[in-house]
């Protein structure tokens, strides 16, 4: 089987400077010589990109040049594993899940919470693990971590510091790695769909709900002064199963503007886990009056990455709406 690792960047590959930890340039050889001690049986290729990326300033144009650069290689490979920073990796996961739908081969994102080159680490147990996926696992885009193979939309990095950083919090786990593997069976993917539309960094924005919340402390999210109209897309973190300040009724009514200006604005709780249900409060009734779609149970890095993919496909908002929970990655329940 013949392998290809791309190396983006991430703690995994870090090394010290004067400035705290950076990427480094040279860890490609320092992967591909693990991965070929620990198969031989296998070819692998690492690419170093040009630019290392900490995933903290990662943005929607680095998930696009990242499928693209796995579809350029997709007729020469087998498998591919992703080695990315773990602050947006779950954001990645979910934006590569929606480009390479159903994919016919197997993508595994993976990283670590402590750099290689330190004597304990977990960089080592994360792309061994990567690997035993690619190798025995199922097609598709997933993320593991810590003995944990998630589908690639339905990752949250849930933890700062623990070594299982990443949560399935809605949806059953597609392997997990113990002595063995224990794998669950999924139905029969449809055909593979392939589409990587060009994506603008400043189409979608997060809206977060706070005690205290003013109007005017969030319209410039939805509203930005440095260009004309309203923002394409929103997340709007929301409370509990999906509920906002019903009795504010200029927040309301900049929700309704947005809305009706042209803006998908998508409700997602701020709670870890669980679903939105947004007409069973009145709290939620009212964001369904000013136009706020629901968000199910998907986290709110694959919200946020689909907002970003149906945009860059030029639906329009009407039809975004009317199909934004019907799932393109395993990426919500129905």
């Amino acid at each position: 089987m013949k392998i290809y690792v791309a190396y983006t960047g991430g703690t995994i590959g870090m090394v010290p400077s004067d400035h705290g930890y950076v990427p480094d340039a040279a860890f490609a050889d320092v992967v591909l010589q693990k991965l070929t001690q620990y198969s031989t049986e296998h070819e692998f290729f690492v690419h170093c990109y040009p630019e290392l990326i900490d995933s903290s300033n990662a943005a929607p144009s680095d998930w696009v040049a990242i499928a693209n650069d796995l579809q350029s290689k997709w007729q020469e490979y087998d498998g591919f594993m992703v080695l990315h920073g773990t602050d947006t990796m779950a954001y990645t996961s979910s934006a590569l899940a929606f480009m390479l739908q159903n994919s016919s081969k197997p993508v595994v994102v993976t990283g670590s919470q402590i750099p290689m080159f330190k004597s304990r680490n977990d960089a080592l147990d994360n792309v061994y693990g990567a690997l035993d996926a690619l190798l025995e696992g199922p097609n598709g885009v997933f993320l593991f971590f810590g003995g944990k193979l998630i589908e690639g939309a339905r990752a949250h990095k849930a933890n700062t510091s623990a070594l299982q950083a990443f949560s399935s919090p809605n949806a059953l786990l597609r392997g997990e790695l113990g002595i063995e593997w224990n794998w669950r069976k999924m139905h029969t993917k449809k055909g593979e769909l392939i589409q990587i539309p060009k994506m603008q960094n400043d189409a979608v924005t997060l809206v977060p709900i706070f005690p205290g919340l003013q109007a005017a402390q969030i319209e410039s999210l939805l509203f930005p002064q440095d260009k004309e109209g309203v923002v394409k897309g929103a997340v709007l973190l929301t409370y509990g199963a999906g509920n906002g300040p019903d009795a504010n009724p200029e927040f309301l009514a900049l929700l309704k503007k947005a809305s009706d200006s042209g803006c998908v604005i998508v409700n997602v709780s701020q709670c870890g886990a669980g679903a939105v249900s947004a007409g069973t409060y009145a709290a939620g009734s009212a964001l369904v009056q000013a136009g706020v779609i629901s968000g199910l149970d998907m986290t709110y890095e694959a919200a946020f990455a689909k907002l970003h993919f149906l945009i860059a496909t030029n639906v329009s908002p009407e039809v975004i709406r009317e199909t934004f929970t019907q799932p393109l990655a395993y990426d919500v329940s129905v």
